[in-house]
């Protein structure tokens, strides 16, 4: 008797496998990269970003996903401020420029202020001793002031219900402090009456710039509140240039002591 060998696969089992579906990750990537108003590059960093948690380093490559010509025309445009910053920043605010911004003006006061200070004890006939004190100085106020300031001022902001963003606040500061690269450099002319023209045209600049920009943020407020924060904000740029003039711009000889002093 033959027996006829069984099926590999049996009749009634011959149904179709059901496709593979891609992960939802691959889908959501895909999509992203398909956008026509979106780089590829952006997509793909996004879609990493967002499976970064907040306390990794990685969680704030965005925020320095800035080349240096993006940096430099941020820093012109701060100069120079006839354009609406938010469309210079073109949705793409950054952390880069204003910390580098705010050290290379410690640095730049620091260093501009001891020249001018030894200049000054030079054509005194006096010893000139360095006083260290003063970057110290330069880094509490110009890191509160760049990022501290902006911090309160978005919190202001935002209660009274101006939806406001850290980071473009944090950049209008931030680059804001450009204007006094240029001013600590031409400050260490020997000249109070020229320090004082310099400090008050480069005070002027980035008041305006100030002032402008965060107009555009404060304009969801009621007149009076955008009144008041517009005044606060100007007095506080006030007292940042009268205490760089005073503590960085101001050099005089002291007689009794036979050595410079740098305030």
């Amino acid at each position: 008797m033959t027996t006829t060998p069984s099926p590999l696969i049996s009749p009634t089992t011959s149904s179709s496998p059901k496709p593979l579906r891609p992960r939802q990750g691959v889908e959501a990537l895909a999509k992203s990269l398909a956008s026509p108003n979106q780089p590829p590059h952006r997509a793909i960093q996004n879609d990493a970003v967002g499976t970064r948690a907040i306390w990794s380093l990685e969680y704030y490559t965005k925020f320095f996903d800035v080349d240096t010509q993006q940096v430099v025309d941020r820093c012109i445009k701060s100069l120079y401020p006839i354009d609406n910053f938010s469309e210079v920043l073109g949705g793409n605010p950054d952390l880069y420029g204003p910390f580098w911004i705010s050290k290379t003006v410690i640095f730049v006061l620091f260093v501009t202020s001891s020249m001018a200070g030894s200049l000054a004890a030079k054509m005194g006939g006096k010893t000139y001793s360095y006083d260290y004190g003063l970057l110290s100085y330069a880094v509490f106020v110009i890191y509160l002031y760049g990022f501290g300031t902006p911090l309160l001022v978005w919190a202001a902001t935002k209660y009274y219900g101006c939806q406001p963003s850290l980071l473009e606040v944090i950049d209008i500061y931030g680059y804001g402090l450009t204007v006094w690269i240029p001013v600590s450099i031409l400050c260490v002319i020997p000249s109070d009456i020229v320090r004082w023209v310099f400090v008050t045209g480069g005070s002027g600049v980035s008041v305006y710039f100030l002032i402008k920009n965060m107009l555009a943020i404060l304009s969801r407020a009621d007149a009076k509140t955008s009144r008041f924060i517009l005044i606060a904000l100007g007095v506080a740029h006030a007292v940042l240039s009268l205490l760089l003039k005073v503590k960085f711009y101001s050099y005089s000889i002291k007689e009794e002591t036979g050595k410079g002093d740098g305030q």
